[in-house]
Parts: C-alpha cells; sequence; structure tokens
C-alpha cells in the first residue's frame, strides 16, 4: 500500500512549503505532481520510499507465484526506478525474447498507477538481459552508420518503438556527417539515417 498525500494552496511556494514541513522529507524523497488551477494549486506527493518497498513486495509475491527465487536491487535516478533481478531460474523469469519481462514491467507500472494514480517509470531487468540487449542493438547501430559514412546511401532501419528510436538517436549524437529523421506513423514509425556533407564556410 502507497500513502498519497494531497495539499491545497494559494501558490506553488506554499503548497510546497506545507508538503515538505508534513512529511518531514527532502525534495529528493518524493515524487509530485501538480496541477494549477484558476485560484489556486494542487500537489499529489508520494514517498520514493514508499514505491521502493511497494516495488520489493510485488517481486517477492511474483517470485512465489512463480516459484522463483528472486533477489534485487532497487536504484533511482530522476523519479525513475531500475530494478535489477537476479533468480535461480533467470530464462523463466526473463521469456522468450524477453516476453516475460516486459510484461512483468507492465504489470508493475499498471499497479503502481493503480496505487498512485501517477505515472511512475519503472524499469525491470534480470541478469541484465536488457542492458546486455541495448548494448548488442547500439553495437548493430553504430556498424549500420559506419556504414553509411563510408557508402553516403541513406538507410532505412526497421520499425521500432519510441524507446528504441531514442537510443538510435542517442547513438547517432556521437557521430559527424549524420542526420536522422524518424519518418511513417506508429507502429510503423521507423528511423532514416542520412548522410551530410560538411557545410563550406
Amino acid at each position: 500500500m502507497i500513502n498519497v498525500y494531497k495539499y491545497e494552496a494559494t501558490n506553488e511556494d506554499d503548497c510546497y512549503e506545507k508538503c515538505i514541513e508534513e512529511l518531514d522529507v527532502y525534495r529528493s524523497e518524493i515524487i509530485i505532481e501538480s496541477e494549477e488551477l484558476e485560484d489556486s494549486y494542487k500537489m499529489t506527493v508520494v514517498k520514493k520510499e514508499d514505491i521502493i518497498n511497494f516495488i520489493k513486495e510485488y517481486v517477492k509475491t511474483i517470485g512465489s507465484k512463480m516459484n522463483l527465487d528472486i533477489k534485487l536491487e532497487v536504484r533511482e535516478s530522476d523519479d525513475i526506478f531500475s530494478v535489477t533481478m537476479v533468480s535461480n531460474n533467470n530464462p523463466i523469469l526473463i521469456g522468450k525474447d524477453g516476453r516475460t519481462i516486459n510484461s512483468l514491467q507492465l504489470l508493475m507500472r499498471q499497479s503502481l498507477q493503480n496505487q498512485t494514480g501517477m505515472a511512475i517509470k519503472v524499469n525491470l531487468d534480470a541478469s541484465n538481459y536488457k542492458a546486455k540487449k541495448v548494448k548488442k542493438f547500439e553495437f548493430e547501430i553504430k556498424n549500420i552508420v559506419r556504414e553509411v559514412q563510408k557508402t553516403k546511401i541513406d538507410v532505412s532501419l526497421d520499425n521500432m518503438n519510441s524507446y528504441e528510436r531514442r537510443i538510435v538517436h542517442n547513438v547517432l549524437t556521437k557521430f559527424k556527417n549524420i542526420s536522422t529523421t524518424s519518418e511513417g506513423e506508429e507502429p510503423n514509425r521507423h528511423i532514416v539515417i542520412r548522410y551530410v556533407e560538411d557545410e563550406e564556410e
């Protein structure tokens, strides 16, 4: 159970002061969702500590239902909770092509939203499966970019979700003479990698 605290005041500063004073917390220890109304300011607040405890209990329950002994570590940065799990049967926890771990992540996010009314960002990983997958994905993209730099021929990548497209854009910022555009409509949105000549001074 996650406690949700609600505050209302005439302005943001008063609302924030009321929250900090009552909960006796630092700003870094809470997640805030605020709403500015015509004549008042509303704030919904949850403690990060409560979210971490909820995640741990949730994983413990999942583990018992799947007959898995799961050990986990929860880290939080910029209001994003990263959960690293290790179990006595990681292939079962991960599932084919990561389907089980992705489903568990979706269910956990939904449960947190039901509890708090907020879209809490949680990333689940088991035995660094996703981290390794991202590394491999980045390696493949870098090879494609080097090919574009060499041949100067545009390449259209396969359709990707927004998370994958973000990874591609982040990787490509490190390369010169390369530009990218996202084309198409969801779920058929893809990235086109183009060679760009240096502008003459």
